[in-house]
């Protein structure tokens, strides 16, 4: 799924890779659509465990979501998932494709950017940043930056794509601590 996308994962990869027959994979399952969520609920349960759950340890505020973005950024890559994020990928697998794989997709992007919206709250209840910051749109540059890391990274192949992330994040913090007027 990493390397192939949600669509090109078939019955018969999957039940190679996991020890089973097609029809006894497919007795778990009722559809592909089915195999499809599963495995970015699977994906969900990795990412948590990879980089979410180590950033909670952080102190509330920025410091949690600094740990969070240096987390985020090229977490599949170390979580051994060579094609990079799965989710990632999926926004533009599923773009244009209506069912319940784009509402899945649809649902964890939409749980995700509450999740960091949350952590930007946090961070100006605890004077991190200005309190007159527009947070919808620091995780819009922020979401921007991930899927920018991303596509540079696996697309581009581009070897500073980790340190220009880095670097945008940095600048979009620096944005969000310094007075408005």
């Amino acid at each position: 799924m990493s390397q192939s996308g949600l669509s090109g994962v078939t019955l018969g990869v999957l039940a190679e890779q996991v020890g089973m027959s097609k029809s006894g994979l497919f007795a778990h399952f009722r559809s592909k659509e089915d195999i499809q969520i599963e495995l970015l609920e699977h994906m969900d349960r990795v990412g948590r465990a990879s980089f979410i759950e180590p950033a909670m340890s952080a102190r509330e505020g920025l410091p949690r979501l600094q740990k969070l973005v240096g987390g985020w950024f090229g977490w599949a890559r170390r979580a051994g998932l060579p094609g990079g994020c799965p989710v990632a990928a999926g926004l533009f697998e599923f773009d244009d494709i209506e069912g319940p794989v784009r509402d899945k997709l649809l649902a964890m992007e939409s749980q995700w950017r509450a999740f960091l919206t949350g952590l930007v709250r946090s961070a100006i209840t605890h004077g991190h940043f200005r309190r007159d910051l527009d947070v919808e749109q620091f995780v819009w540059e922020l979401c921007g930056i991930y899927l920018g890391h991303h596509a540079a990274h696996r697309f581009l192949r581009s070897q500073d794509a980790d340190r220009r992330a880095h670097t945008a994040f940095a600048a979009l913090v620096d944005r969000a601590k310094r007075d408005s007027r």
